[in-house]
């Protein structure tokens, strides 16, 4: 790494690790990392890879039409205000345009500055839930797990971060990263990735984002189908496949949301559902989220696509849109707490239209057409993950989900040659 670019790779770790925190830290991480980048930088450097270019391409069109869609608001303070959170989107392919050469040669210590900084996350806040899992009675110092190592520990108050489902994406990211360093490079010490692996399955647990515990045994399911393709070890594979199976019961067991997740489809409640610690009651079936809903607020959005198809309504008046909408339709719920659309494609299509969901499509369309041409595996990981989240939460409203999309299939997509050497990854060094 040359000594211009190291400025710039430092800041790099502390844009990255600042996603997991409240969205003002990655505002001034992002603007930082910015003004350097530009003073160190002296000219564009043109590369062959033309997928990654028209990703950055779209990217950079994808936050002019949300720009755009301003000019179709009424509240054009309010859409200046949320175009805020598609800021990535317009300055990180700029930065990656003028850093192509040092990204090529730099993506393996830039992917390991993700996993140093999605660890030391993950420690702080382990740490914080410790210290907060101790309180005094009568002079006595006593430890309540419940307090901070509960299933749904983001979910409560303890949590120091702000987003529990960025969080969990991160740490999905951050396991498919070891993972492929397991699968693609030579390592001399296996243990630390081990370690590293653990600790992201275990913040998953607490996290307890359901999208992401999905998305973690998806990107785990095609690892193993990965491993067997390329070492042809059949007996380890299906070792593998058991002890993945195995992860997936005790998930499905012994988390709660998850474990609840078809009896709130369901409106299923049962005492059992009921926890009480101390006869304190610290889990009630009213505080529960009916997934029921989510299904009612994406026949919302489909009226409002249908609606505004082509130029949408404009990112300045969606949520009051949406939230007249989800009045008119008597889903009491959503309108009473201002619920966003959990799902990003139809709100895109909604809010910017045919143009800016096309656009949305088409940056995911390039990043599969290079997963698949370069056989890229974190990649294909990344699209698994980013796709799923996208599915069941409206993600790009949030400027540190915006900022990990961005970050996390820019920098995958360099990936798609083994220690930048031009031959796929699959094949063995």
């Amino acid at each position: 790494m040359n000594k211009q670019f190291r400025l710039f790779a430092i800041l790099t770790f502390l844009l990255i690790f600042s996603i997991t925190f409240y969205q003002w830290c990655s505002m001034i991480a992002l603007l930082t990392w910015t003004i350097c980048g530009i003073i160190a930088s002296k000219s564009a450097i043109k590369e062959s890879d033309k997928l990654l270019s028209l990703t950055e391409i779209a990217m950079l069109l994808f936050f002019a039409i949300n720009a755009i869609s301003i000019l179709f608001s009424f509240d054009k303070a309010e859409g200046l205000t949320n175009l805020q959170s598609f800021l990535p989107f317009a300055i990180i392919p700029l930065m990656a345009s003028l850093y192509q050469k040092q990204l090529k040669n730099n993506h393996i210590p830039l992917l390991r500055f993700f996993v140093l900084g999605a660890v030391a996350s993950s420690l702080i806040c382990l740490v914080a839930a410790l210290v907060r899992s101790f309180y005094i009675i009568d002079g006595s110092l006593v430890f309540n797990p419940y307090i901070g190592f509960r299933n749904q520990f983001v979910y409560t108050h303890l949590s120091i971060f702000l987003y529990t489902n960025t969080f969990a994406m991160c740490m999905v990211f951050t396991l498919a990263i070891l993972v492929w360093e397991l699968l693609f490079r030579s390592i001399h010490r296996r243990w630390p990735i081990y370690l590293g692996v653990a600790l992201c399955i275990l913040m998953i647990f607490l996290l307890s984002s359901r999208t992401n515990v999905y998305a973690l045994f998806a990107v785990l399911y095609f690892s193993v189908l990965v491993f067997y393709l390329r070492f042809k070890k059949l007996i380890h594979s299906i070792i593998m496949l058991i002890a993945v199976t195995g992860l997936f019961w005790i998930f499905q067991n012994y988390n709660y949301r998850v474990l609840n997740l078809s009896k709130q489809v369901t409106s299923y409640i049962t005492e059992e559902d009921i926890v009480m610690d101390n006869g304190y009651v610290i889990h009630h079936p009213q505080n529960l989220e009916n997934v029921n809903i989510r299904f009612q607020m994406w026949e919302t959005g489909i009226k409002l696509l249908r609606q505004y198809w082509i130029t949408g309504c404009g990112i300045g008046d969606y949520k009051n849109v949406l939230r007249s909408e989800y009045q008119f339709d008597g889903i009491d719920e959503a309108y009473q707490k201002g619920y966003d659309q959990h799902n990003q494609y139809i709100e895109t299509f909604a809010t910017t239209g045919v143009f800016g969901g096309f656009l949305l499509l088409t940056i995911l369309i390039l990043a599969l057409i290079s997963a698949i041409k370069y056989r890229n595996y974190l990649l294909c990981c990344c699209l698994l993950l980013i796709t799923l989240n996208m599915m069941l939460e409206s993600m790009l409203n949030r400027f540190s989900a915006s900022l990990f999309f961005v970050v996390a299939i820019l920098l995958s997509m360099q990936t798609k040659f083994s220690d930048g050497q031009k031959n796929s990854i699959y094949q063995k060094t």
